[in-house]
């Protein structure tokens, strides 16, 4: 039986750093309303316009962000101690925000960015918009 992470002494930092004020990064709620939004297929965008050898695919927007959760969690799983929050596409780059079980190493983000872009490229057939995964919360199991 694992030793529960709250007891680890480097939790205090945790602790110290959740009891201070933090404001919202700009735009974050404007993205997560955003993602929902797109996911239930509340708003609709012209299709996008992806490079590819034979010229360009077209994808929505919604397809697009579904896509790129499913294949996240998958890759987040397969990581362990990683989960999606959320995911949206803004300026033509995909935003994903994770969360981390505590003791995961910040490389988890980027390891996930560069699957997630590879796997999105294969399952497009194009190169994959740009990524960034953000980690925006720490929980501890």
């Amino acid at each position: 039986m694992s030793e529960d992470p709250r007891d680890d002494p480097r939790w205090a930092q945790v602790r110290a750093e959740a009891s201070r004020p933090v404001p919202t990064p700009p735009g974050l709620v404007e993205r997560v309303l955003r993602s929902v939004g797109g996911a239930r297929g509340r708003h609709t965008t012209a299709p996008l316009d992806l490079p590819s050898d034979g010229g360009k695919t077209q994808v929505s927007e919604r397809a697009l962000v579904l896509m790129t959760r499913r294949l996240a969690a998958e890759i987040g799983r397969d990581l362990g101690g990683v989960h999606i929050s959320a995911v949206a596409l803004e300026d033509d780059e995909l935003q994903v925000l994770v969360t981390v079980r505590f003791g995961v190493t910040a490389s988890a983000a980027e390891l996930l960015r560069h699957r997630l872009s590879a796997a999105l490229s294969g399952q497009l057939g194009s190169a994959a918009p740009g990524i960034n995964v953000h980690v925006v919360d720490v929980h501890p199991d």
